[in-house]
């Protein structure tokens, strides 16, 4: 694992009781009825709050955040922090040092938490596409939490899971993200502080307070229009399904787009069996070769989903 933000450390150090207040305050990764991603966390919110850092942000990763609330929410993670650790990874998917050097990731990996990337030159591990390499991280953080991951999509995940375990399994409480960086970066003390940080310039800016729940009174119009959902995405698999399509369906003037794995030569039949139960009035408005595509455009046609 190579951080690309490490000089962050230095910039804080002037601060270490507040980073210590801030690192301990760093939730449980697993979500529960009191651990949960707040409402004032949107992707659209996080990806303005990226773009003012990176404002030569790579247009692949214009929709990671919404990546991120996709799988952290089927996994059941904070996945509003793991996408704070990705941008301390990734120093704001710039994927370079502070000075501009070029970390040992590239972009064109779609390895967004340096899976594999030990130092000295190692580039890591390499995911297909941008949502597969947020499932990878997502699925590795999970594993800290001490659940263990059926089918990893990294290597890295895969090869230290069985000896990771029993440290995450010991604990008598919930495994913060400030446990997680004391395991994954062990020799860098201001990893958890690093993130904490990061989480609290969000919160301040599109929040009321850490953990809050409300929109912060300050906050833009524009920002209040973000927060009406218009559109939504959804995705719903058949479990032999290879091929996808993309349903359009309207809801009290929301527009459904449902990203829908099906199984080929039963496209017809599985789509009207899908909009009858699930998407009354619908219908198929495009075709792909994968659950991926479809997903990608989804979000291309609702960016706020």
């Amino acid at each position: 694992m190579l951080r690309l933000a490490f000089g962050l450390t230095i910039l804080f150090v002037a601060f270490a009781p507040i980073q210590q207040a801030l690192a301990a305050k760093t939730p449980a990764i697993r979500i529960s009825v009191r651990n949960h991603v707040p409402r004032c966390v949107t992707p659209a919110r996080l990806m303005a709050f990226v773009t003012r850092r990176n404002r030569m942000l790579d247009r692949r990763f214009s929709n990671i955040a919404a990546y991120y609330k996709h799988h952290g929410d089927a996994l059941g993670v904070r996945w509003d922090y793991a996408f704070f650790q990705m941008l301390i990874e990734t120093n704001y998917l710039k994927y370079r040092t502070p000075r501009g050097r070029m970390g040992d990731v590239h972009p064109r990996q779609n390895n967004f938490a340096g899976l594999g990337a030990t130092g000295g030159g190692e580039p890591g591990e390499k995911f297909p596409d941008v949502g597969t390499g947020v499932l990878a991280h997502l699925q590795h953080v999970l594993m800290y939490s001490g659940t263990r991951i059926q089918t990893p999509v990294a290597n890295r995940t895969r090869l230290v899971q069985d000896w990771l375990l029993p440290w995450s399994q010991s604990f008598d409480r919930p495994v913060t993200f400030t446990d997680l960086t004391r395991r994954w970066s062990p020799s860098d003390k201001g990893y958890s502080n690093d993130i904490a940080i990061t989480a609290r310039r969000f919160f301040d800016q599109y929040c009321r307070a850490p953990g809050s729940d409300d929109v912060d009174s300050t906050a833009s119009i524009k920002l209040r229009e973000i927060a009406k959902p218009m559109c939504r995405v959804w995705t719903a698999r058949y479990e032999n399904g290879r091929k996808a399509l993309l349903i359009r369906s309207n809801e009290a003037r929301v527009i459904n787009y449902t990203a829908l794995a099906v199984e080929t030569g039963r496209e017809t039949a599985q789509a009207n069996a899908f909009i009858s139960l699930y998407a009354r009035g619908g219908r198929p408005i495009a075709e792909f070769g994968s659950y991926e595509q479809a997903l990608n455009k989804a979000f291309e046609l609702c960016p706020k989903g």
